[in-house]
């Protein structure tokens, strides 16, 4: 069932939230950079930036986790394990974004191997997304089976902007109906009307993204193109900085690092990290087998677009376009992968 809910009701919800749990979402802090935080008061929200400036990928697989600990005393070695997980919430986060948790999520369930760290902090996570009015030049989310700026896919609870400040909320799992249920006197029922009105905002918004990638035509290309001359030029711009990489809300390389502390403690700790960093493939013995930066940048664009394909069915990206906006040279994604020949 669909409901309506107006934006000054939608405060008083992230307000019964924030008393009940962490809430993230996107709000302004000292220098006027967008980015999720925690909110004390609702009244935080920064709900006018279509993105923020990273992601909320790192409320659920965080940019520095620790595994366990290790203590050794007259007794013997224990291990501590870390504390479990708080039930948090992720409010404001956009269709692209939302989608980006689904995609990683099939990579921390893979095959035989779950990754209990990610798997256990997203079984305690509720996501609200609002849909995107206004697609910025850099967004090709279309260009995606799954993507539309009024996607649902990754998302508890969607919320869609109507006429005269009302959104139209819809539920599509337990956790988004709950939020509805627990504050059902700030909802009322949507008409049928609504439902247009929400198809005629999807295909208005879809318009305003004007570039669209024929991504299964590209796919095709790159594995032929591995050794191709293209990559000697393309990624000369490059300045190796990753900045593409820690925007992006579906990258997920990491390292894993053992911390001893003195003969007593330690600890093991998995942290992001960047395949556009030198030291990334860079093997015990001293081996590189991606020591020059075209190769690092070939591998970017290959496991996105390419071996993600062949592992999940779907591309390693969700057309978000912060990469874009991020690159200090101007490196456009759209432009690399259509140049591939």
């Amino acid at each position: 069932m669909a409901y309506l809910i107006t934006k000054e009701n939608i405060k008083e919800v992230l307000n019964a939230l924030i008393a009940a749990k962490t809430v993230y979402a996107p709000k302004k802090d000292a220098e006027d950079t967008v980015l999720f935080e925690k909110l004390v008061n609702a009244s935080e929200w920064h709900g006018d930036s279509l993105l923020t400036h990273t992601t909320a990928k790192d409320k659920v697989y965080l940019q520095s986790e620790r595994f366990f600990k290790i203590k050794k005393d007259k007794n013997g070695v224990t291990i501590e394990d870390p504390a479990e997980p708080e039930e948090i919430v992720i409010f404001g986060c956009r269709p692209c974004d939302a989608r980006g948790f689904d995609v990683i999520n099939k990579l921390f369930n893979w095959s035989d191997f779950v990754d209990e760290y990610y798997t256990k902090r997203m079984a305690k996570t509720t996501i609200i997304t609002i849909s995107c009015e206004k697609p910025e030049s850099t967004c090709f989310c279309t260009s995606f089976a799954k993507g539309s700026p009024v996607n649902e896919t990754g998302s508890d609870l969607l919320l869609t902007p109507l006429k005269d400040g009302k959104y139209l909320a819809e539920a599509y799992t337990e956790k988004g109906e709950k939020v509805i249920s627990d504050n059902l006197k700030y909802f009322s029922e949507a008409a049928e009307t609504e439902a247009k009105e929400k198809e005629a905002f999807k295909t208005a918004s879809e318009a305003k993204i004007i570039k669209k990638l024929d991504l299964a035509a590209i796919k095709k290309l790159m594995e032929p193109a591995f050794e191709s001359a293209y990559w000697e030029t393309v990624h000369l711009p490059c300045v190796k900085c990753g900045a593409c990489t820690f925007v992006c809300p579906t990258c997920y390389c990491f390292d894993i690092t053992e911390k001893a502390f003195d003969n007593m403690n330690s600890e093991r700790v998995r942290s992001w990290d960047t395949c556009m960093s030198e030291i990334f493939t860079r093997m015990a013995g001293g081996v590189n087998p991606r020591s020059d930066t075209k190769k690092r940048f070939r591998q970017r664009f290959m496991h996105k677009f390419n071996y993600h394909v062949d592992n999940f069915k779907e591309e390693l990206c969700t057309g978000c376009g912060r990469c874009i906006k991020a690159c200090p040279v101007s490196i456009d994604v759209r432009k690399v992968i259509e140049g591939i020949k």
